[in-house]
């Protein structure tokens, strides 16, 4: 077992994938003006892996590593990502981030410490916080989506 849990983040990436497979049908319902859909979510969050990936691998081979931030919305409209139909959309996520895990797994335990600086001046990071970080995002969205399934049914 290497340093972080990665059973815990493995249960927890299941779990979610199941909501989005059971809410399949709202994928593309607002529950406000000015809310994200599930999809927005998803595709979000794509972004996300994709960002965390690079840190995740880049802090194991330095121990100091600077990064540009992640801005969500113009990634998200660059990328096109929204236009994937859902259930592809929703498989690249759980299969990117059952790489991550497995990525993850293989952090040794002397990598942790190393620091991504944000290229925008931003505090530095170590891995050790970013990695269970990456996952209470995940958990906050997951949240997000279960209260707009909640809201549309």
């Amino acid at each position: 077992m290497g340093y972080f849990p990665t059973d815990t983040y493995l249960n927890q990436l299941t779990g979610f994938y199941e909501l989005l497979v059971r809410n399949e049908d709202i994928a593309d319902t607002r529950t406000g003006a000015d809310t994200w859909t599930i999809r927005n979510h998803v595709a979000h969050l794509i972004d996300s892996a994709s960002n965390n990936h690079q840190r995740f691998v880049r802090l194991q081979l330095a121990q100091n590593v600077v990064l540009p931030g992640y801005e969500a919305e113009p990634w998200v409209d660059a990328s096109g990502i929204r236009l994937m139909k859902f259930d592809q959309l929703i498989l690249l996520w759980k299969l990117y981030n059952e790489y991550l895990i497995e990525l993850i797994g293989n952090i040794k335990e002397d990598c942790v410490a190393h620091t991504w600086q944000p290229q925008d001046g931003g505090s530095p990071l170590t891995l050790k916080f970013l990695v269970p970080d990456y996952y209470s995002h995940m958990k906050i969205h997951e949240q997000m989506i279960a209260e707009i399934a909640a809201a549309a049914r």
